[in-house]
């Protein structure tokens, strides 16, 4: 999906009236119920990205509850505006994730709105600088970094409760451990190839598998939503041309003409091409979701 940076200044205006609201709301609930004291011991978490919020989930188990923003594939996380229903939501929580590196930055505002609540950016687990890849939820150590991050978050607000958490996020980091064994066995396959893709949203599932992601001028510019121009066209094709390319991963949810025109000219020379997904498909685990990928990458290079 394309990433909507230049058009956050003309969310700003809106974004103050809504943290305002937002603001306004809290004083008034806090000064009779004293909300973030209370809840009956019970935490709230909002995240922006339900991939996310399956990890919370997980760790909090029966202390908590978790809300994500972004609950359905079809949303695109950088076009989502957030209502005066969201700025409530933060503000009404005990502990916020968002993904940050200006991907879900209206998540990242509201969350500095409210000062009570403890919050975790996934960017900054990474200390991610301006310019480097932001979809950190293909990292192949994601899942635990924000689990540890959980466990000390919600230790901090139910300090009782420490060996809860740890046992549920290490319970959690077991789910992942066929995925894990996948995605080692994809890396030693890609290891050594050139790959060509349509938009960088998979290029941190191999950033350490030794593969080689060429021509990445066409796959910036989709991702700015911008069209690759000549040159970057016909380098993708030159590739090709010259029996380069072991595969072309798609990112299935973003379509344009000329996207459509490099994946057929691919295709049509014997390149496979592997789809995959931004944001995680309705109904699947994270670890599904992620396996199913990385099994296809397999097939193909088998």
């Amino acid at each position: 999906m394309r990433t909507q940076r230049n058009s956050w200044a003309l969310l700003i205006p809106a974004m103050i009236v809504l943290i305002l609201i937002g603001v306004v709301i809290v004083k008034g609930l806090q000064s009779s119920t004293n909300m973030h004291a209370t809840h009956g011991n019970r935490i709230k978490i909002v995240t922006s990205l339900n991939t996310y919020g399956e990890m919370a989930k997980a760790v909090v188990g029966n202390k908590g509850s978790v809300t994500s923003v972004l609950t359905k594939a079809t949303i695109d996380p950088h076009d989502f505006e957030p209502t005066a229903t969201t700025a409530r939501l933060y503000q009404q929580a005990d502990v916020i994730i968002s993904n940050g590196g200006g991907y879900d930055a209206w998540s990242t505002k509201l969350a500095q709105a409210n000062e009570q609540a403890k919050a975790i950016n996934v960017g900054q687990l990474y200390a991610y600088q301006d310019g480097e890849n932001e979809h950190f939820w293909y990292k192949a150590d994601v899942t635990k970094r924000v689990t540890q991050a959980l466990v000390k978050k919600l230790t901090q607000a139910q300090p009782k409760a420490q060996a809860y958490f740890e046992h549920n996020a290490q319970a959690y980091l077991n789910k992942q451990n066929h995925l894990n064994e996948v995605r080692t066995k994809v890396g030693q396959l890609l290891a050594g190839k050139t790959i060509l893709v349509t938009e960088p949203v998979f290029n941190n599932a191999l950033a350490n598998d030794n593969v080689t992601i060429a021509d990445q001028a066409f796959s910036m510019a989709v991702e700015e939503g911008e069209t690759p121009t000549p040159t970057a066209v016909r380098a993708w094709q030159r590739l090709i041309d010259q029996g380069k390319v072991a595969l072309v991963i798609e990112n299935k949810q973003t379509t344009s003409q000329t996207v459509d025109a490099a994946l057929r000219y691919a295709k049509k020379r014997g390149v496979p091409v592997v789809s995959v997904t931004e944001t995680k498909p309705d109904g699947l685990s994270f670890a599904a979701w992620q396996t199913n990928q990385f099994k296809a990458i397999e097939k193909v290079l088998k």
